[in-house]
């Protein structure tokens, strides 16, 4: 029979496991404050006119919509496809407005940023990971290996 590992020992792991699950909660939680990812963009609703359709088809379909801009018209790329060349629709213009190429959303499908539910399942996905492992370790150590006659 294989001697027990000593009490202090597993204590020694259990604390290693519990700093390393909470390294990693700390990490993710403050991750937006470290500026690892950007901020949330602020938009506004305007209307804008197809210009050119795009059909639904490849990777990258997008329309060409045209749309006021401090008074201007410009063109922009719509992150959408299969819109009726001289439709008027509604689109999310990203708030300031860039100097490049202008990519504008459909109103209502803004992207919204990770926050507090992303970060907690991150925590609770690292967390059931070293759990895991941690059991796999577990049940490794206390099964006894058959024995070959």
């Amino acid at each position: 029979m294989a001697p027990r590992p000593a009490p202090v020992r597993w204590g020694l792991i259990l604390l290693a496991v519990g700093l390393v699950g909470l390294g990693t909660a700390l990490v993710v939680w403050l991750r937006p404050l470290l500026g690892d990812t950007p901020p949330q963009a602020r938009t506004r609703e305007v209307s804008a006119v197809v210009v050119t359709s795009s059909p639904c088809t490849g990777q990258a379909a997008q329309d060409v919509v045209e749309l006021e801009v401090d008074g201007q018209k410009r063109q922009a790329k719509l992150d959408g496809c299969g819109h009726r060349q001289g439709e008027t629709l509604r689109v999310a213009l990203p708030v300031p407005v860039a100097a490049g190429e202008l990519v504008v959303l459909p109103a209502g499908a803004t992207p919204t940023g990770n926050g507090l539910a992303g970060r907690l399942s991150s925590v609770l996905l690292a967390l059931a990971c070293v759990a895991g492992a941690l059991y796999g370790f577990l049940l490794r150590v206390r099964l006894p290996m058959p024995r070959r006659s």
